[in-house]
């Protein structure tokens, strides 16, 4: 009793009726986030195709489009289903929890864990994206973002306008941008640091750059900007550095010391000149002129008809001069016979998808009857390129293995080196057993195939021991 009743029974006046309020409906309570998603499908068996509206780890909800049989679904049923999110697809059973006009929310029935890790991998970085708000910032020429998972966007300006630099902090990955050259650079974040109430930035100690731009982090990257809402003028300054860079880190191969051999030779008024080439994709070329006490100028726009050198064959092209830094040419490559094409294509396309490869976190399950002493690598490249293997450790042999790229599927198991052609080219990376009946076996000791796994491999920044006990397992190529 409070004090207004207390002295209403003590005058003996009734108490007033305290007015009936409907109580507020309860917002529903999830466990995860939940991303608005309406280009994926979900294909019902036996029943049809339904627009995806929103998915979350635990679940999604679809349009039933005023279906028949989904018009009135009971709590509980089990829609066994196919869940398409562009390239990503996967197979479960859908329970029905609930139904909103032509709505139906569904939770997952059963889904293996590789599945669950997959779909986890799509909806991070886009929930990491709508998640970033800015906030207040002390320094006068900095623009402050904050995300969950300590994503943070720091963009300083300069006072006449424009980015002067930014730093992307994201899922353990840096992005570092400088708008003097409108550049970039990728790290990884080695200790997780956490700035609490005030701006903090990791020291550069606890940051490991990567030797060129790593593409994973910039595709990520790309994905949190995309459903992240920024500020016009921030997204249009960093987000253009970042494609330009993704893109050309897709399809660029970086040479190495291994590569010596590989030139670009033509001939003018001082005779011929051999460039040792520094890096190449389809449409571009750089690369160093010969060392010399004087240094030779190339005016811009200068076409030089020449050849490609590569290991196996030469090609004929011509080098379009963009520019020179010193000892350094760049600029535009075209091959003056087409049908090289396919020739070009098959020196970059193992090299691309081998430097693509990244290490991320080994399956949470080990593989059934794994013996004591193994461990397990996982690397993720794109276009699902992956390399699974488990490695006894005391002497560095492969128990199993698997290598996916474009539509092959490379498979060391029982002590047998087996190939399969995949055409839809979609394996999930940390499931350990793949389903081979269906997929056409194709010759495993084929050389082509073998050097392009070779390639692969040498390419790929994977630790020695995974590399060599691959190689371990290949057979020797012909002389």
């Amino acid at each position: 009793m409070n004090f207004n009743q207390m002295m209403n029974w003590i005058l003996g006046r009734p108490s007033p009726e305290l007015p009936t309020a409907s109580l507020p409906q309860q917002e529903e309570r999830r466990i995860s986030p939940r991303l608005n998603y309406a280009d994926g499908v979900v294909q019902v068996l036996g029943v049809g195709d339904f627009p995806l509206v929103d998915l979350a780890q635990g679940g999604l909800s679809l349009n039933t489009r005023d279906h028949p049989i989904l018009a009135n679904p009971q709590s509980g049923m089990l829609l066994p289903a196919k869940i398409c999110l562009g390239s990503v697809f996967f197979e479960t059973d859908l329970r029905v929890c609930s139904l909103r006009h032509n709505e139906i929310g569904c939770a997952f029935g059963s889904m293996p864990a590789g599945h669950s890790r997959v779909l986890n991998d799509f909806l991070k970085p886009r929930t990491l994206g709508t998640s970033i708000r800015e906030i207040r910032a002390t320094e006068a020429n900095l623009r402050w973002f904050q995300g969950n998972e300590e994503t943070q966007i720091y963009f300083w300006s300069k006072p006449e306008g424009g980015l002067d630099k930014a730093d992307f902090y994201f899922m353990d990955y840096l992005i570092s941008f400088d708008g003097k050259d409108n550049s970039l650079k990728t790290g990884f974040v080695r200790t997780p640091f956490w700035s609490g109430g005030g701006r903090g930035l990791p020291e550069e100690g606890t940051i490991a750059y990567h030797e060129t731009p790593s593409y994973r982090a910039l595709k990520l990257g790309h994905i949190i900007f995309e459903h992240a809402s920024l500020p016009e003028d921030i997204y249009l300054n960093l987000a253009s550095i970042m494609y330009r860079e993704e893109k050309c880190t897709f399809s660029r191969v970086i040479l190495g010391e291994k590569d010596r051999n590989i030139t670009f030779e033509f001939s003018d008024e001082s005779g011929p000149v051999v460039l040792r080439v520094a890096s190449l994709c389809s449409t571009a070329i750089s690369a160093l002129l010969p060392d010399a006490t004087v240094k030779r100028k190339i005016p811009q726009g200068t076409l030089l008809n020449g050849a490609l050198r590569l290991p196996d064959r030469v090609i004929s092209a011509t080098f379009k001069v963009v520019f020179q830094h010193d000892f350094l040419l760049g600029g535009g490559l075209k091959l003056q016979n087409p049908e090289d094409a396919e020739c070009f294509a098959s020196f970059l396309t193992p090299r691309i998808l081998g430097k693509s490869l990244e290490s991320i976190a080994a399956p949470a399950e080990t593989k059934p009857f794994a013996p004591h002493g193994s461990w397990t690598s996982l690397y993720v490249g794109i276009h699902n390129t992956h390399l699974l293997s488990l490695v006894m450790r005391f002497d560095s042999s492969l128990l199993y293995g698997r290598l996916v790229f474009s539509d092959r599927v490379i498979l060391w198991d029982k002590s047998a080196l087996s190939a399969f052609s995949c055409p839809q080219g979609i394996i999930f990376p940390s499931d350990w057993d793949i389903v081979t009946s269906n997929r056409e076996k194709i010759t495993h000791d084929d050389p082509a195939l073998l050097t392009t796994i070779r390639e692969i491999l040498q390419s790929a920044r994977i630790s020695q021991e995974v590399r060599n006990a691959w190689e371990g397992i290949l057979p020797s190529s012909p002389d």
